[in-house]
């Protein structure tokens, strides 16, 4: 008999080796789903950016020499991280690009996550889409500090900057990640009723807040809109109108946030003017269109209807988390009181900070905390108070409402276990003594009732039976 070929034996060894890899399943996601996960925002929000430098140098008639160390500012930027640029620090900076690449983040992670098996595969995605922001935040620094001594940008803080670039996409990634782990962990952990739906009043109660700064921003628009026209009229060329328009529209989730702080109680600082909402002490402003809309006097009688912002939010936690029992309403008041603080002290820090020579802008983050905690929960506990009132003397709902609340959560039965109404009778023989002498599980007849023996009593009818009393076993 001949002995194997050279190419007869390699090829048996290569289909040996191509079966053992269709046998195994990967443990690991693919090179190129890790790459996708990971540099996907980076790239594209790095080309935004050059691509948004290009037209204003080009619009400006400048050079390209300082081109790198601009496109990778913009970066940063992006990422909320101070920037100095000729020797002015500015630490206020746009909201808009950072929730667009926090939104690009999340929508990332969303999509991979569709058909994550465990939860080591959730952290892994959530992990890689943080990192590739960090490798970019990096280069954006190697980039930034070789170009600081020809351009007017300096480096700014390593620290600061991935610090912040982990706030940004870690809460984007988290975002992305929440709908698939939620469930488990509120189960695992047991939260209670109360401080879910307080939760989600909370959140609620904060997009109100917001939607009531949105609309503050507006009407001071239309106050002002004379002093808009005078500053957009400064931009001379259509080139300088349309960059005045877009970093005013750049900037206006920081208003709107300041604002919804505002109607809460806090002040807030812009340039040389301090603003609340019953009076005002002027200064000097930015020479940028959106800033027209701070007013220049005293609101007054006017300035008392932004309180009916926080009234509002504080009712639709109080009605919200309504409930018969007294104590699990004012929890959850409490909890949605506190998500709503916290979501309010996150917003201001990231749209206010340092003005260059201005000094700060925006309103301080412990009295945005405290002020927007106290109105609603002042709010929301009258609102209780009321409700409370209100059943005491003619019931908590009138006749026919939909019964829609708290109490649905908290009067949930307990869970029935399934195994024990598929094998009736492995209960009973679970708890059946060993040492009774029925090996069967079975008890003498002698010792039974003769009237339950005979049927005779059985209790009241099924139908008659109240809620939660031990289920029929006769079948």
């Amino acid at each position: 008999m001949s002995a194997p070929s050279t190419s007869n034996l390699a090829a048996r060894l290569r289909q040996v080796r191509l079966a053992r890899r269709a046998d195994q399943e990967p443990k690991l996601p693919a090179t190129w789903d890790v790459i996708k996960v990971g540099l996907t925002v980076p790239t594209v929000a790095w080309l935004v950016s050059a691509v948004i430098v290009l037209i204003t140098k080009v619009a400006a008639g400048a050079g390209f020499s300082s081109f790198g160390s601009a496109t990778a500012a913009g970066w940063l930027a992006a990422n909320q991280t101070a920037l100095t640029v000729g020797g002015v620090t500015i630490g206020v900076l746009p909201l808009v690009p950072t929730l667009l690449i926090g939104y690009g983040t999340y929508r990332v992670v969303r999509r991979a996550t569709v058909d994550a098996t465990s939860f080591n595969e959730l952290l892994r995605i959530a992990g890689t889409a943080v990192v590739g922001p960090l490798v970019a935040t990096a280069l954006a620094l190697a980039v930034v500090a070789d170009g600081s001594s020809s351009g007017p940008v300096g480096s700014p803080s390593p620290l600061a900057a991935f610090g912040m670039t982990i706030v940004v996409h870690g809460v984007a990634a988290l975002a992305g990640v929440v709908p698939r782990v939620i469930g488990p962990f509120l189960d695992e952990f047991a939260v209670a009723a109360s401080d879910r739906i307080g939760a989600e009043a909370g959140v609620a109660a904060f997009f109100a807040l917001i939607a009531g700064g949105g609309v503050a921003v507006f009407a001071g628009f239309l106050a002002h809109l004379g002093a808009v026209s005078d500053l957009l009229s400064r931009g001379n060329t259509f080139d300088g109108y349309l960059g005045l328009s877009v970093l005013s529209i750049l900037y206006l989730p920081n208003f709107v946030v300041n604002a919804a702080a505002v109607t809460a109680g806090a002040s807030a600082t812009l340039g040389g003017t301090t603003i609340d909402a019953l009076s005002t002490h002027p200064g000097t402003l930015p020479p940028v269109p959106i800033a027209a809309v701070v007013p220049g006097s005293d609101l007054g009688a006017w300035g008392a209807l932004l309180y009916a912002v926080p009234a509002l939010a504080g009712v639709l936690i109080g009605w919200h988390t309504r409930s018969d029992d007294l104590v699990a309403h004012l929890r959850a008041i409490g909890v949605g009181a506190a998500v709503a603080s916290l979501l309010m002290v996150v917003a201001v820090a990231f749209s206010g900070g340092t003005l260059g020579e201005m000094g700060e802008a925006g309103v301080s983050v412990p009295l945005a905390g405290v002020f927007t905690l106290t109105a609603l929960g002042v709010t929301a506990t009258a609102t209780a108070g009321i409700l409370w009132l209100n059943r005491g003397f003619g019931g908590r709902r009138a006749s026919g409402a939909p019964d829609l609340d708290l109490d649905e959560l908290l009067d949930e039965p307990e869970p029935v276990d399934a195994d024990a109404d598929s094998n009736p009778g492995a209960d009973a023989d679970s708890d059946q003594d060993p040492d009774s002498g029925d090996e069967d599980g079975t008890e003498a007849l002698d010792d039974v009732d003769p009237a339950v023996a005979s049927g005779a009593d059985h209790g009241p009818p099924a139908g008659d039976r109240p809620p939660g009393s031990v289920r029929e076993l006769d079948n």
